[in-house]
């Protein structure tokens, strides 16, 4: 028996045929040793250059968004740069990024390692108007953040203009107030004039980057995030390292509860959750500034020198800015570079009185070598003492891999960037190093004052522990 195939089926068993060999050909990807010398005269020679006029462009942009977030030209620029820049990635790795097969080059070639990294595009893969709504929530998120406000305690039906801000005064209020209702009441107003109008804007951010996540081979964002610290086994390794750390930080919070209840025994139930509102910090993130509610040897001497900063700096622009020199002298004296140009003219170190601005602490690389700045509505106490340092740490790794290539121009995974700064802190947080500066009255530790020292430091490391 024959079979004929009659004109039709030919016709779908060639168009089959000429599918998979476009498929082959498209999907055929630049090797060898001369696809890698391609690949490295493209990186340095092309990209280099205008990835870094891009990325310079959107934290231009940004920068001028994030200290005036209520200037709607401010607010249209950043999204503008950041929809261009977005384009930008999108385009090179369709033109060129994906067209080499990175993992057969050379391990020892920084050529392997920087198309590893340019080929995770991130929400550049979202296109059209995808990538414009994407733009849209996050501004509108971090204007709802900066501009959130409550009104006093006494006044609770205020006029606007008297309406409180996070920085300082909600914050103040969180971290000095021994009024449980005041507490309460501003703990929850600020999550709804924040949390509660960001909720739905937050979902839609989730759905795009998963979209975007998607579309980078990865199941959902959290995977896509994860992939950046290069560890088959990390979230099994973060487990460990908490539970190796939760018996400590158990202990701590069952003597924080308990020194709790005597302040507030109403309140602070034995055995049960402590209320996020007590804990001297608008997001419970540190506890440090109750330690003098829990501080074990009340007699010893207790380690805060914010009335020493008080006597020496004042509220003002010139004020701030001698405690940024104080910090900078500190790298200097390492042998480290000289990082005044963060905080000069160009910087925002104090909160301005004519706009509203995102103060929340953060450094800025501007992606020429030349241009960075600290962001920090910073105030004259202990605790902003030591994240001027945290944020100068950040400023002191841009300057040592500003000669890399972009694409390896940030930190090794997106938890080393804040290591540095936090071991930059650490190192400065120490009563050796106050009584150095004339902070601290240079007497000899006793075992009691040592005890107090590291319940100060276990306020505000070890209580992070289940949330890092």
């Amino acid at each position: 028996m024959t079979c004929q195939l009659t004109p039709i089926y030919l016709c779908i068993i060639i168009g089959l045929v000429l599918v998979k060999a476009i498929t082959i050909q498209q999907t055929t990807l630049c090797t060898g040793p001369h696809c890698e010398a391609q690949a490295k005269e493209y990186l340095d020679h092309t990209y280099e250059a205008a990835a870094s006029q891009e990325y310079n462009k959107v934290v231009l942009a940004d920068w001028d968004y994030n200290t005036d977030v209520l200037n709607k030209t401010a607010e249209d620029n950043s999204k503008k740069a950041n929809i261009a820049l977005a384009e930008f990635i999108l385009k090179e790795y369709e033109d060129n990024i994906k067209q080499y097969d990175w993992e057969s080059f050379s391990d020892s070639s920084s050529v392997k390692r920087q198309l590893k990294f340019l080929n995770g595009i991130g929400t550049a893969a979202l296109k059209g108007e995808d990538l414009e709504k994407y733009n849209n929530v996050l501004a509108d998120m971090n204007k709802i953040y900066a501009t959130a406000t409550v009104c006093p305690f006494d006044d609770q039906t205020c006029e606007d203009e008297k309406r409180l801000p996070l920085e300082p005064d909600l914050e103040h209020i969180i971290a000095t107030s021994t009024n449980y209702d005041e507490l309460t009441y501003i703990w929850k107003g600020w999550r709804e004039s924040s949390g509660k109008k960001v909720r739905e804007l937050y979902s839609e951010y989730v759905n795009y980057g998963n979209k975007a996540a998607l579309a980078n081979g990865y199941p959902n964002l959290g995977q896509f995030w994860i992939r950046t610290y290069e560890s088959k086994t990390f979230q099994d390794d973060i487990e460990k390292l908490w539970l190796d750390v939760k018996d400590l930080y158990e202990e701590l919070h069952a003597y924080v509860r308990f020194r709790l209840i005597a302040k507030f025994p109403a309140n602070v139930v034995d055995g049960e959750p402590i209320p996020a509102s007590v804990l001297g910090n608008m997001w419970a993130q540190s506890w440090d500034n109750i330690f003098p509610d829990v501080v074990p040897f009340p007699d010893a001497p207790i380690f805060d020198v914010t009335p020493a900063l008080k006597k020496r700096f004042n509220q003002t622009h010139e004020g701030i800015s001698q405690i940024f020199e104080v910090a900078n002298e500190f790298f200097v004296s390492l042998g480290l570079e000289d990082m005044a140009m963060s905080y000069g003219p160009k910087a925002m170190i104090i909160r301005p009185e004519d706009k509203e601005v995102l103060c929340h602490a953060s450094a800025w690389d501007f992606y020429n070598g030349y241009d960075y700045r600290i962001k920090m509505c910073t105030s004259v106490n202990m605790e902003d003492f030591i994240t001027v340092h945290h944020e100068l740490g950040h400023i002191q790794y841009f300057l040592n891999y500003r000669n890399l290539p972009i694409a390896c121009r940030e930190g090794a995974n997106p938890g080393f960037h804040e290591a540095i700064g936090d071991v930059v802190a650490l190192s400065v947080a120490t009563p050796k190093h106050m009584i150095k500066l004339g902070y601290l009255e240079g007497t000899p530790p006793s075992k009691e004052s040592t005890i107090n020292y590291l319940m100060k430091m276990a306020l505000d490391k070890v209580q992070k522990s289940p949330n890092s």
